[in-house]
């Protein structure tokens, strides 16, 4: 990478010249540098979209594992109610309807309870705020690239590794791929990129030979 704003080869000017040559290499730096910014702009509004949609998904799952609680406990609650009122009476048919209106709704929360159990919404909304958290962390990445550096190959074949990385650990569907809840192996994760060896070079507020 090169200095932003600065030559390859700068020319001593002459006492009386009027112009300044400027070598090829810099203008085709130049091209370069400007391919790799609009490629990383590219990048960042994808990863801006990413992150709004994990957000909004992350919110759907909190709504959804919100909702089957309230109704497990009302369900509860009522179920344990009528139970009480029966066991109070004596016999009779109205006794009867109460202890198995019981009995259903009883049968019914333990079902939902199942359900809840095997999709487990709070751990994927959990898993959607962490894709948030790491793709704001890739756009700040991204930001402060094209801020103070001037970017290179390297640092957009990064940058799509790591939004590549992020989709395939973090993926978008409601009920899509979820992660064991007592897995049978564990390992160290590596899905995330291996950072790339190389030095940026800062920005140059001012120009050489200026």
């Amino acid at each position: 990478m090169i200095l932003r704003g600065s030559f390859s080869n700068t020319v001593p000017l002459e006492k009386n010249a009027a112009t300044t040559t400027i070598d090829e290499p810099f203008i085709n730096s130049t091209a370069a540098s400007a391919k790799e910014i609009s490629q990383l702009y590219a990048i960042l509004e994808t990863v801006v979209d990413r992150a709004e949609m994990h957000k909004n998904v992350g919110e759907q799952h909190d709504n959804r594992n919100k909702l089957l609680l309230n109704s497990i406990n009302m369900i509860t609650l009522t179920a344990t109610t009528m139970a009480g009122v029966a066991a109070t009476g004596g016999a009779g048919a109205p006794l009867l309807a109460l202890r198995l209106s019981s009995t259903l709704l009883f049968t019914a929360a333990t079902g939902m309870l199942f359900i809840m159990n095997k999709i487990q919404p709070s751990q994927l909304a959990e898993e959607q705020r962490n894709a948030t958290k790491l793709f704001r962390q890739l756009q700040s990445q991204i930001q402060t690239t094209l801020a103070l550096y001037d970017p290179a190959e390297l640092d957009v074949k990064d940058a799509m590794d790591k939004v590549l990385a992020l989709d395939k650990a973090y993926p978008l569907p409601l009920l899509g791929k979820m992660i064991e809840k007592f897995p049978a192996k564990f390992g160290p994760a590596l899905w995330w990129p291996k950072p790339h060896d190389f030095q940026r070079k800062a920005k140059d507020l001012e120009r050489i030979g200026s």
